[in-house]
């Protein structure tokens, strides 16, 4: 019985874990961006910034879109959309240069 119990909990774990994408985190320099989209550009991967996306510094201060600016140094983590490819979920400015 505990044979089956356990054979049946291993056949499930796959299942309940396939819904839990990790997040993609990636850094560098802001090579673009569109304000009229809420678009940026980083290590050439094209993120699309929500307005919900939080925006802080490397001390947690909130900022605005307006703040990401070509050439300032993000720490992005970001996950696939299919409408609009990959969608940033959280940006911190790391102020590297």
């Amino acid at each position: 019985m505990k044979k089956w119990l356990l054979l049946l909990l291993l056949c499930l774990l796959p299942i309940s874990l396939a819904g839990a994408e990790p997040f993609l985190t990636t850094q560098g320099p802001i090579m673009e961006r569109a304000e009229a989209t809420r678009i940026i550009v980083v290590n050439e991967m094209t993120i699309f910034v929500e307005p919900s996306t939080p925006i802080v510094d490397k001390r947690g201060r909130t900022l605005e879109f307006g703040h990401l600016k070509p050439g300032r140094w993000v720490s992005v983590e970001v996950e696939p959309d299919e409408s609009s490819g990959m969608v940033a979920k959280r940006i911190v400015l790391t102020g590297k240069k």
